[in-house]
């Protein structure tokens, strides 16, 4: 190349870099941060049924997973007692302890839509037992649900979950359970879901202007704020719910469900799980990732498509 090309070629690369300099210096701290991170492999605890608890900790261990979503379910008969005694506490934490699992979200979800106004009170009382059973076996994160109108199913939808009542139900225990979190000093996680009252990242959004409060966060699931009817763009949605949510979310699950009410696993998917991962990446996601509804003789599938996926996007996935 003769020096007059060459210096014509550096030239117009030196104009190039000035143009675009404001722009990397805005990015590239991001993006290098983003690089840094990784997320953390998790997995429902209740996916392992076993006569002895213990023995659930014990499969999840030996799959090399660090990270679980917790519930008192299988150890005391229900997620939320009224109350639980120290010395089963001390042996929740040791048998944790030695199998060198941590808690990334710990379950707490009751029907805070409830439209009976005694239900809902009794369990902010047991929601206190929760938070500060969390706190003491060194878990941070309690997950809830913002609930529904239907009495017998927090998980069904009903029509009057549109209604301003409902909101305002639900707003109010909202407020109980976050003087909750102040008092035992964790924070609460409640997922969006189309069957209950906050049944988008719109009004997911909402609810975190409404209170502002440090404690309030977002678990996100991309299949339950999935529209139920018309078609959608799926991958649009989903960029558009984690560009909403991203800095509040604390945790992400990792599953598919059928609308037939089937689950089936990441791998056979519903969700791009390439875009989706690269997405919670790009937006500076390291929290747990949490493996749930599939069942357990897939687990290993399941960990095997999602280890194989962040590698291929160059994603830590620990």
């Amino acid at each position: 190349m003769s020096r007059l090309r060459m210096g014509l070629l550096l030239s117009v690369l030196g104009e190039y870099f000035f143009s675009v300099w404001p722009q990397l210096q805005v990015e590239s701290p991001r993006l290098l941060q983003a690089a840094k991170k990784a997320m953390k492999l998790g997995v429902f605890m209740k996916i392992f049924v076993r006569p002895r608890w213990q023995d659930s900790l014990d499969v999840i261990a030996e799959l090399r997973i660090g990270w679980i979503h917790f519930t008192l379910q299988p150890i005391l008969g229900e997620a939320l007692p009224q109350e639980v005694d120290a010395r089963t506490i001390d042996q929740i934490h040791r048998e944790l302890s030695a199998r060198d699992l941590r808690i990334a979200t710990f379950s707490g979800t009751f029907n805070m839509a409830h439209p009976d106004e005694g239900y809902r009170g009794e369990y902010l009382r047991r929601l206190a037992t929760v938070c500060s059973v969390c706190r003491d076996l060194g878990g941070t994160a309690v997950a809830l649900c913002s609930g529904t109108r239907d009495r017998h199913d927090m998980w069904k939808a009903h029509p009057d979950n549109q209604t301003p009542q409902a909101w305002d139900d639900m707003s109010r225990t909202m407020e109980q359970a976050l003087s909750l979190a102040d008092r035992y000093q964790v924070i609460l996680a409640f997922e969006p879901e189309t069957n209950n009252v906050v049944d988008s990242p719109q009004k997911a959004q909402r609810l975190l202007e409404q209170f502002q409060h440090p404690r309030l966060r977002v678990i996100l699931d991309p299949v339950n704020i999935l529209p139920e009817a018309g078609p959608i763009d799926r991958n649009h949605f989903l960029e558009e719910a984690i560009k909403l949510l991203a800095p509040s979310v604390v945790a992400a699950h990792a599953k598919d469900v059928v609308r037939t009410g089937m689950a089936t696993g990441p791998g056979k998917p519903l969700v791009n799980y390439s875009r989706y991962l690269r997405l919670l990446h790009d937006h500076g996601f390291d929290g747990p990732l949490l493996i749930h509804s599939v069942a357990e003789d897939d687990v290993p599938r399941v960990i095997a498509f999602l280890r194989g996926t962040a590698a291929e996007q160059k994603i830590n996935l620990e």
